[in-house]
Parts: C-alpha cells; structure tokens; sequence
C-alpha cells in the first residue's frame, strides 16, 4: 500500500472497436491527458485505460462478454491505482470508437446494476462513429441487400447484434428507457457524439448521428461549412483545422460540383484525379479476386469458433469484483491476493501491446482494412461518392462564404520530436530548440468553443437546409423506437467531414496522430470541450 496521500481521480476508459486494439485509443489518450489533466481543469487527477482484454478478434463475442471484460479490466485497474499510488476513482467517463460506443452502453449498464454509481461518479460518454441504431445499408442495389444479409453472420455475435439479426434486439433492449443500460447512460451528465458526414462506410452517417436523415446521398449537389474561426493545428509539418460541420450553414447546391468541398492538406493521391482513378482501379482487381474471398473466409471462421468460444467460456464475475473492489477502495479491507496479481498482469500486457501486436492483431487489422477499403471501392465505382480536390484552403476560391481566415497560407514547420504541445496565448513562449510534433492553442481552441456550444445542442432539423423530407431514410418500427428514444438524452452532437480515404479510421486517427491530420486536430478540439465541461464542476 502506497504511503502517498490519498488523490482522487477521474477515470476515462477508452473503448476501441470491431477487429481493433487498444493502440487504436493512442491519439485520443495523449489528447485527453494533456489537455485535461492541470489544475486549471480538473480538480481530480486525470487518469486512462485502454482495455485490452477483447481485442482483434475477440471483438467478435458480443456485446455481452466484450462489455464485461471492459468492466473486469476497469476494476482491476481501479484497485491498482489504489494499492500503488494511493489514487482513489471517483469518477467516471466513457469514450467508445465504433463497436467500442456500443460496448461502453452495455458496460455501463453492468456497472448501474452492480452499484458501482453509487460510489463512482459517471461524468462524461461520448462515442466516436459509433452505430447507435446498428448498422444497415439502404440503397437497392446487390451490395446492400448481400451486406444486410451476409453481415448478420461474418463478424460473430457482435455481427448479429449489429445488423440487429438477434433474437434478443438488445440494441433495442439497450434504447429502452426501463432497462439498466439506459438508465445508468442517463446519469451521465454530458452525452457527446462525433459522426462522419462522409466517407465512412462502416459506419453511416445516420447510425452514428443517430437520426432518420439521410443528406449526403449526392455529394456533388451539397456544400459543407464548418464552423467559423476554428483555430488552426499544426500536426507535424500540416497547419489544419478541426473539422466541425455547421448544419445552420451547409446547404444543397443547385448545380452539382464536384469541388465544392475542399479541404487544406488533401494527399496528392486524392487530389490527382487520374493518380486516384488510376489506384481505385487496381485496388478493386486485386480486392476482388483475392483479398474478398481470404478475408470473407477468415472472417467466416473467426465467427464460428466466436460463437464455439462464448458457449463455453466463463464470464467474469463482476459483481462479486465488485464487492472486493468496494470493500477495499472505499472501505478498509486490504487488497484481494489475487486481484493484485492479475491487475498487475493486466497493465504489463497494455504495457506490451503498446509495442506489438500480436499475429492475431495483425490478421484482424488486415480484414478491417480490407474491408473498409472494399466498402469505399465499391461506392466510389456505384458513383455515389465523387471525392473532392485540394486547392489548400478550407473553402473553394471564389466562394462568397464570409469566413474572414478562408485564404490565409498554411505555413509548414519541420520537427521530429514525438510529442504534443499545449500552449496558452497568455504565456511568455520561450524558444525552444526541438519543436514538437503538435502545436495547439488551448485558449483559441476554448474560445471556439464557448462560441458553438449552442449549435452543437441543436435538435431542430428544421434550421439545418440539408436535412429535407427527400432525405429522410425509412426506418423499420426497432430502429425507429432506438432513434427516438436515445434522442430524449441531451446529447451534444458534432458532424465530422473528413476528406480522406477511409474517415472511420480518421476521426480517431487510430494509426497516429500524423497520419491522419485533420483528424487530429478534430479530437483535440472536442478535448478542449471535455475540459470545459470539467472547468463548469
């Protein structure tokens, strides 16, 4: 037991998604830990996990099984922090990539019925294109009607959950307002969602905005704004922006364009149209005859020994972890032997995945790429998608948008320094000889904020030109009660448009904080509005 003085804490579990691992939370953990964990912020010490005990293909058991090993890891952890630093939690945050969103819900509703509310705080959930109201596709056309058909079997229990095939509707189950899992989200003081408007055919817009409408079908009639005087970011060498959509101010445009919606720092892969025509092409040759049938084969396995797997394998006895963790962190009782020892072995093995991944981790990041890029391949070639082209700058030269900053230069600075940096306009900047890898500015970010935070409350479709009756999408009677029952929560919801090729791997950024720029500079500004929330206490 730790001789320090007792320090409360503030927990943030990072969920990752289906076929991922926890190094997938990497970009949102250093976000939230730099720029939420100061005294100027928080009154209680930041602290993280990332679970790591449902990852690669272990994503495919179900939501049941994934959420409580989620909660398993977050109490071991729990006691850890106790025994080796003298912290005690004492609040609580969830934030869910994907599947991951879907798996904190369930977990959360474990966590309501154990009781562990009553002693631990729930503050914040916010979930990153998260399919809320499962995943569907609704086009006519022999893709969508094989992926609705085929999708409630390939990716295991989880799957069928998904694409709502389950006997037990528990997307529904978890929507209902009588049950655990929306009564314990409902104590949760802040409800945030960030969703893809575009370029995410894993998880649609709709599913993970959680609304019936639809508007981005033709892309090429639809103008994005984003939201005015976002601070810029410089990531690496890139000068970018967060990517905040204004619903108030994107509109339909009468003729179609395909460059209406540019973006600085598009890669010169998609800004040449032939280069990208030219990659799409042999992409979907190799894709098709090859990649499709390994991947659908490896997935197809890996959902029947899921399913073999579940029916056998002992659940973790949360509720009893519970008592020992209560009885110890909030009592007087010292901790369990045992408890002690696996947690350790918990963090060595998050210590270790760190580092590698192991050939399991591999073959399932392969099928996730794989098939997001098939995904992508095949809405590019139905014409459903034009990309946009780069000139630069955040809007199109000569467009009458009165946004004062539209045609300001980037400027590029080399660094190598792995590492972010939060800086405050108040302060005296000293030089310093190694630039570090992102620049932020934490007050221009917080400016921002306190600026939009009321258009991001918006629930009245009606102020948003996009969202028409043409676009409204036809929901069967399950998905609708999910809708319009999740809606009755005072969610904070943030459309994300994200030019690139694959944005549900951009809006976390999850291979690192360069590779995906924009990205980056979006998760860093919805930080800003987690730590203006934890100021608010």
């Amino acid at each position: 037991m730790s001789s320090k003085p007792v320090q409360d804490a503030h927990i943030f579990v990072l969920v990752h998604g289906l076929w991922g691992g926890p190094n997938h939370m990497l970009t949102i953990e250093k976000s939230i830990k730099e720029l939420l964990d100061s005294d100027d912020s928080s009154k209680e010490k930041i602290v993280t996990i990332r679970p790591s005990s449902f990852r690669f293909w272990k994503t495919y058991d179900g939501l049941q099984l994934n959420a409580e090993r989620v909660v398993s890891d977050v109490l071991y952890e729990i006691e850890m922090l106790k025994s080796e630093n003298n912290i005690k939690v004492t609040k609580i945050s969830f934030v869910g990539y994907s599947l991951g969103g879907l798996i904190s819900r369930y977990a959360i509703g474990i966590l309501n019925e154990i009781g562990f509310f009553d002693k631990v705080q729930p503050m914040i959930f916010s979930t990153f294109a998260t399919p809320h109201v499962g995943v569907h596709f609704f086009q006519q056309n022999a893709f969508d009607i094989l992926a609705n058909e085929l999708g409630k079997y390939l990716f295991g229990k989880s799957g069928n959950e998904m694409f709502m095939g389950d006997d037990e509707l528990i997307l529904k189950k978890m929507a209902d307002p009588e049950h655990k899992f929306y009564k314990g989200l409902k104590r949760f003081k802040k409800h945030i969602l960030l969703a893809n408007v575009k370029n995410d055919r894993t998880v649609a817009f709709f599913t993970s905005y959680i609304t019936d409408y639809s508007p981005f079908e033709e892309w090429d009639k639809v103008k994005i704004k984003y939201f005015k005087d976002l601070p810029q970011v410089r990531i690496g060498t890139s000068q970018v922006k967060p990517k905040f959509v204004d619903f108030e101010r994107s509109h339909p445009l009468e003729k179609e364009n395909e460059f209406s919606n540019v973006q600085e720092e598009t890669s010169f892969l998609r800004s040449n149209k032939l280069i990208r025509f030219t990659l799409i092409f042999i992409v979907t040759i190799l894709i098709l005859p090859i990649w499709v049938p390994l991947v659908l084969s490896s997935s197809l396995f890996a959902s029947i020994y899921s399913g073999v797997k579940i029916k056998i394998i002992k659940s973790p006895k949360v509720s009893k972890h519970w008592e020992r963790v209560s009885s110890f962190v909030y009592g007087s009782c010292k901790i369990d032997a045992e408890d002690a020892k696996i947690g350790q072995d918990k963090r060595n093995q998050r210590k270790n995945l760190r580092h590698h991944e192991s050939f399991k981790g591999d073959t399932s990041e392969i099928t996730e790429n794989a098939m997001e890029n098939f995904m992508y391949a095949e809405e590019r070639f139905t014409g459903r998608s034009p990309p946009p082209m780069t000139t630069g700058d955040d809007e199109f030269p000569g467009d009458d948008d009165d946004d004062e900053d539209d045609d300001e230069e980037d400027e590029t600075i080399t660094n190598n320094v792995t590492d972010l940096k939060v800086k405050n306009t108040n302060d005296v900047q000293k030089a310093k000889p190694k630039q570090k890898i992102i620049d932020v500015d934490i007050e221009a970010n917080g400016k921002s904020i306190d600026t939009h935070l009321s258009k991001l409350y918006n629930k009245d479709y009606q102020k948003f030109p996009l969202f028409t009756k043409d676009g409204i999408l036809k929901m069967d009677p399950n998905r609708r009660f999910i809708i319009d029952s999740l809606n009755e929560l005072n969610w904070i919801k943030i459309p994300v448009y994200i030019d690139a090729w694959n944005a549900h791997d951009g809006i976390v950024a999850r291979r690192g904080p360069r590779t995906n720029p924009k990205g980056t500079a979006t998760i860093l500004l919805w930080a800003t509005l987690l730590r203006r929330f934890l100021q608010e206490e």
